[in-house]
């Protein structure tokens, strides 16, 4: 190896944690006297992407147990304890399980949370990500030494791989006397996000005089709380690792009257951290769903139990907020892409977006299983229009929207509903979605809030927008932009090819079309019968039609490449067909037949006195060119009578007929008549 040959780096693989799963059960099978269900899984569109796991009933059963939490009727199987190895019980109960499968995954907050995944993917989330967040966020604010960290929050958030804690500024400027330390370790319990088991680690090290994070709002210095999140990078962190600091430094700085600030931002080769103020109403979703910011995110989203859609004026005036702090980051080359109430904070009237530095983690999207069924939602600001289209419907119904757009909308003033379907739509979704700045000269904010642009006008006049990228740092996201939007793209068509496939395998695969295919299989084996059938005619000879109806042809020279005229149903034929015939045979005026023996060599034209071609007891209706000599050609030919001669003089000498050389042969009769 060569001493400054570079070496190949592996680029870690993260997996994305939106990509739909989608569950079949194929069969059952007993085990050491149990019941074993095979699951199929399969992750995105692909087959591929596939594998099978072995589960038995009492793992649905704990997987129903965590998940009831959430206060969603599911309608999981009782437990039967005789007569459960019997084989109609177990084919019925497959079926059970297979559709209370299909309900927990077709549930956006019931299939995101840990204990579906690790059901389904044991491999993928067995990894104890609460414990790595808690090692991670430590370390990196051990080296800081400004702050403290605190409590866990446990799972909060829809994220598998955020995690939250409470933090606090460390004491400055304590003096103590010398080998008299008030300083001592306290021992942190964390809830893991897996089971709710207490986990007991050593943490941080604090002092005696720090109060409980949990008796009061604020410190003992009289500062607001604060809270940490730790995000691990996602799939489409595109930004390099060297520049990545770069960026976060500069995008620490931001400021903006709706944008949350930051307090501070640091980052590793595995994820970042965020500390920004801890605000006790929570969340603008929090706040629809009447829930504590602190409560596991099954508990408050699962089934909450009040629905408070925001009045209109109200409503107006947030939208507009949350759309000036977007079209400020596209403004500075940096996108959005997590627009949804979890990421909006409301404040004394002020509607702030929050975890805006998502897109600089690359984390997926929450909206992502439903824009990339749409080919036409492919650009960064197109995303955020389209999150901004959710947001806008969560708070006009106070419900979210749980499909990729909305079929109907109703409940909702004329102008309001014309915003919503412009985004929402089905056939918005499919054509194309309005610009950030057409949406802010739509009539509904005129209407609702028209005082809009004045009041912004004075805000930026008092705290003015900031932030401000290095050259390098602009590049580097301008290329994230382009990477993720390619990456949305690929998606999009894998998943457009997949739903092709899929609508022809059911047209396959259906009634109508089964019906088809019998109907052309017949159609095939029928005229397979007429081909066997005519096949059989050219081989053995034309059908006749009886001693009434005796075949009538008319050959042509084959020098001329002439054809064979009859009456026959193959009323055409080619020389070759007819000479393929067999043998004619020789018939008597009174229609009785009696065989004639095939001429040893053909005949040559010359005088009629010499040796006639064709007699039958001086009968003129026997010469040639009468018609009841064509009856006997064609009855010979068409060989209903067995022959008793060579075939293939009889054939050439038919071949080698010259018709012009013929002459009248007259009977004695006419000649004594004349």
């Amino acid at each position: 190896m060569a001493l400054f040959e570079q070496t190949e780096t592996t680029t870690k693989v993260t997996l994305d944690d939106t990509e739909a799963c989608c569950c079949t059960i194929e069969t059952a099978q007993t085990i050491d006297g149990h019941t074993e269900y095979v699951v199929r899984v399969q992750r995105g569109p692909y087959p591929e992407n596939s594998w099978r796991i072995l589960r038995r009933y009492n793992d649905f059963a704990s997987l129903n147990k965590c998940l009831q939490i959430s206060g969603i009727d599911l309608s999981f199987p009782g437990k039967k304890l005789i007569g459960n190895m019997r084989p109609d019980f177990i084919a019925e109960r497959l079926n059970a399980l297979q559709e209370y499968i299909n309900q927990v995954l077709m549930n956006p907050i019931l299939a995101s949370s840990l204990p579906t995944k690790k059901f389904i993917d044991p491999d993928s989330y067995s990894t104890p990500f609460h414990d790595l967040a808690l090692q991670y966020a430590s370390m990196s604010l051990r080296t800081d030494g400004v702050y403290t960290l605190g409590q866990s929050l446990g799972p909060i958030g829809w994220r598998l791989r955020k995690h939250y804690f409470k933090v606090v500024h460390k004491p400055q400027g304590n003096k103590h006397s010398p080998g008299h330390s008030t300083t001592k370790h306290h021992l942190i319990k964390s809830s893991s996000q897996s089971h709710g088991k207490q986990h007991t680690t050593q943490v941080c090290v604090t002092t005696s005089t720090e109060k409980d994070y949990n008796s009061s709002t604020r410190d003992h210095s009289g500062r607001d709380d604060l809270i940490l999140s730790w995000t691990e990078f996602g799939p489409d962190r595109y930004i390099d690792e060297k520049e990545i600091h770069t960026v976060l430094k500069n995008f620490g700085g931001v400021q903006h009257p709706y944008i949350v600030p930051i307090e501070h931002i640091a980052s590793n080769d595995s994820g970042a951290l965020v500390i920004r103020k801890f605000y006790k109403q929570g969340s603008l979703k929090d706040v629809l769903c009447s829930a504590s910011p602190c409560n596991p995110f099954l508990s408050k989203y699962g089934s909450p139990k009040g629905r408070t859609p925001l009045p209109l004026k109200d409503l107006a005036l947030y939208a507009r907020q949350i759309l000036e702090a977007i079209r400020f980051l596209h403004s500075k080359g940096m996108a959005c892409g997590h627009v949804h109430c979890g990421n909006v904070i409301v404040v004394d009237g002020i509607a702030k977006l929050m975890d805006v530095e998502n897109f600089i983690f690359g984390v997926p999207s929450f909206y992502r299983p439903f824009f990339v069924q749409h080919s036409k939602i492919n650009t960064c600001e197109a995303i955020d229009v389209y999150g901004f289209g959710h947001l806008l419907y969560e708070m006009c119904m106070g419900y979210p929207l749980q499909d990729s757009y909305a079929r109907q909308i109703s409940d909702c003033p004329d102008s309001l509903k014309s915003l919503l379907e412009s985004i929402l739509s089905k056939d918005a979704c499919k054509s194309s979605l309005p610009t950030l700045d057409q949406l802010t000269t739509h009539p509904f904010f005129g209407e609702y809030a028209g005082q809009f642009n004045d009041l912004y006008a004075t805000t930026i006049a008092v705290q003015k927008p900031h932030l401000k990228f290095s050259t390098s740092a602009k590049e580097q996201l301008k290329l994230a932009v382009q990477k993720t939007e390619n990456r949305v793209r690929d998606e999009q068509r894998s998943v457009k090819n997949q739903k092709r496939l899929v609508r022809v395998q059911e047209m396959m695969t259906s009634e109508e079309e089964k019906k088809k295919i019998k109907q052309k299989a017949k159609h095939e084996q029928k005229q397979a019968k007429l081909r066997a059938q005519n096949s059989l005619q050219l081989n053995n000879g034309p059908p006749t039609t009886g001693s009434a109806g005796i075949t009538a042809t008319v050959h042509l020279s084959s020098s001329t490449g002439g054809i064979v005229k009859s009456d026959s149903a193959n009323s055409i034929t080619s020389p070759q067909e007819a000479l393929m015939s067999p043998p004619p045979h020789a018939t008597d005026s009174g229609g009785s037949t009696s065989p004639q023996p095939p001429p040893s060599a053909p005949p040559i034209p010359g005088p009629l006195s010499s040796v006639p071609l064709f007699a039958a007891d001086s009968d003129p209706s026997q010469a040639p060119g009468s018609s009841a000599t064509g009856k006997q050609l064609a009855k010979s030919i068409s060989g209903d009578e067995p022959t008793t001669g060579n075939r293939s003089a009889l054939l050439q000498s038919i071949c080698n007929f010259n018709k012009s050389g013929l002459k009248k042969v007259v009977s004695p009769t006419e000649a004594g008549g004349k």
